[in-house]
């Protein structure tokens, strides 16, 4: 799995270039500890300041632990002042994480169970949650620097992981099943004198139609697209595009009927 790339930052605190890159794609933590605290500061802001840094920081570290249901809507309401949009009737339960959180955008009555982790990456990454979206416990969004967007009232399972860096649409009444992975990104691994983790990344997006259902720990490589009122079986690994209605399971995922046909299984 690719994880984020961390910029070398010099001195003056400049914002990353380009040519700042280093070597290894991974996340690294090298240099002194003022230059990681300013290398972290940007990674969970976007780029930002120290005001934002603290500011955020301030509102999410003060109500993300504090329980009952109480909060979990006072949570939804506070919230706006740090996240892109916030809308009206959202529930955040507690230890729930946001990176870049300006990049992160809920519409209404959007539930968000505890322990999940929503990282924008970066200042060009984008995560959406459309109206009333349920995240269960423990799922991890990651957008890199690409949108991860999820359609309305599409139901996530617990534990599930949408590893965006590629470019991520899921649309409207989609169920995806406990601990479903959706993997847009993957290592290069040609070269045998650098290691692997010091080769590019590469990447593919997803689309995920309307309708569809993934079974429980379902995994999707990036360039699929699974289309409209698809069902894949628990377990599956799915390599490649499915048309619409089809019925699929195995590894790698194979098509075994068609919803709506009397043959189908």
């Amino acid at each position: 799995m690719v994880s984020e790339r961390l910029p070398d930052l010099s001195e003056n605190e400049s914002p990353p270039t380009e040519a700042a890159t280093p070597l290894y794609q991974t996340a690294t933590m090298r240099g002194g500890l003022r230059q990681n605290l300013v290398r972290y500061r940007h990674r969970v802001t976007g780029g930002g300041g120290w005001g934002r840094f603290l500011w955020q920081g301030a509102v999410l570290t003060a109500l993300s632990p504090l329980p009952t249901v109480l909060f979990s809507v006072v949570r939804g309401w506070a919230y706006r002042a740090v996240l892109g949009q916030v809308g009206s009737g959202c529930f955040i339960e507690p230890n729930v994480r946001f990176l870049v959180p300006r990049r992160i955008f809920l519409g209404r009555r959007v539930m968000i169970g505890e322990g999940c982790f929503l990282d924008a990456n970066t200042p060009e990454g984008r995560i959406e949650l459309q109206d009333d979206v349920w995240l269960s416990r423990g799922c991890y969004i990651v957008a890199g620097r690409a949108e991860v967007v999820i359609g309305p009232t599409t139901y996530i399972g617990h534990r599930c992981l949408l590893y965006g860096h590629a470019g991520l649409r899921i649309g409207r009444d989609v169920l995806l099943a406990n601990d479903v992975q959706l993997i847009c990104g993957n290592h290069t691994f040609a070269r045998r004198d650098i290691p692997i983790r010091a080769q590019p990344p590469q990447g593919q997006p997803i689309v995920i139609e309307d309708d569809v259902w993934l079974g429980a720990s379902t995994i999707v490589l990036g360039g699929v697209t699974v289309g409209r009122g698809c069902v894949v079986g628990a377990g599956s690994v799915v390599t490649h595009s499915l048309p619409p209605y089809s019925i699929a399971y195995g590894v790698p995922a194979r098509i075994v009927g068609v919803r709506g046909e009397e043959s189908a299984v």
